[in-house]
């Protein structure tokens, strides 16, 4: 074989760019996190706060809506100025969760894709483009907003939340309305997760005993590696796991 047959045999095998595009690194290098916030807007009108986090926690099969948030993002009521519509969220609480591998994401888009349950099938259907490396980098860059991700197949990291926290609440049986709740009472229904925020461009995390936060790393949320490899110690990721 002569070296133009060497070079032509070493092109063929080089992996497309897609096919070598890990949304979990893309996710890594931009530090966003994928978070499925409890919002007024909602195609389960029954499922109020909590109920409506728990849910989606079970669902993992199915493709939900998700925002890329990142250090420098604002919650829907951190600004007495801003209309919550403005936000880099559509709710203050959420499950941020991690990916691993090609098909946990399903569409990408810059601003709200229009997603909505398709009544036949009881599956989300939207209207973002494919994950390829350009579009999950312009759904980030050119966003206004919040972002849309269709998201199924994730692993469940925590809680995250935008201060102070607004959520749908029933005050009666025909009366539901998005009313602030203490922040440690909305925690203290998911016992068992850590809860991450962000401030100061910074990424924190919740010390439910102390009540305080710190700061920490987006590698002491989501380490390199596949999900399934992390070191767990005492409920957290130790630092430096990246």
């Amino acid at each position: 074989m002569d070296t133009q047959d060497n070079l032509t045999g070493a092109q063929s095998r080089e992996p497309t760019s897609q096919a070598d595009f890990s949304i979990r690194d893309f996710l890594r290098e931009r530090e966003a996190v994928l978070v499925h916030f409890s919002t007024p807007q909602t195609s389960r009108p029954e499922l109020i706060f909590p109920n409506d986090l728990r849910t989606a926690m079970g669902l993992v099969g199915e493709a939900l809506c998700f925002s890329t948030i990142q250090v420098g993002d604002v919650g829907p009521h951190q600004q007495a100025d801003m209309n919550p519509e403005d936000a880099n969220a559509g709710g203050s609480i959420g499950i941020l969760v991690d990916v691993d591998g090609a098909d946990c994401v399903t569409a990408v888009g810059p601003g709200d894709g229009g997603a909505h349950i398709d009544p036949a099938t009881g599956q989300l259907v939207s209207a973002g483009s494919p994950p390829t490396p350009e579009n999950c980098a312009r759904s980030i860059d050119n966003r206004v907003t919040a972002n849309e991700w269709s998201v199924k197949n994730y692993q469940v990291v925590g809680i995250f939340v935008f201060l102070p926290v607004l959520v749908r609440q029933a005050f009666a049986e025909d009366v539901v309305v998005e009313d602030l709740i203490d922040h440690d009472l909305a925690f203290a229904h998911f016992p068992d997760l850590r809860i991450f925020s962000v401030n100061k461009g910074r990424f924190m995390e919740y010390d439910r005993q102390r009540r305080l936060w710190s700061e920490i790393t987006y590698a002491d949320i989501l380490p390199a590696g596949r999900p399934d490899d992390r070191v767990v110690v005492d409920g957290k990721v130790p630092p430096g796991r990246d």
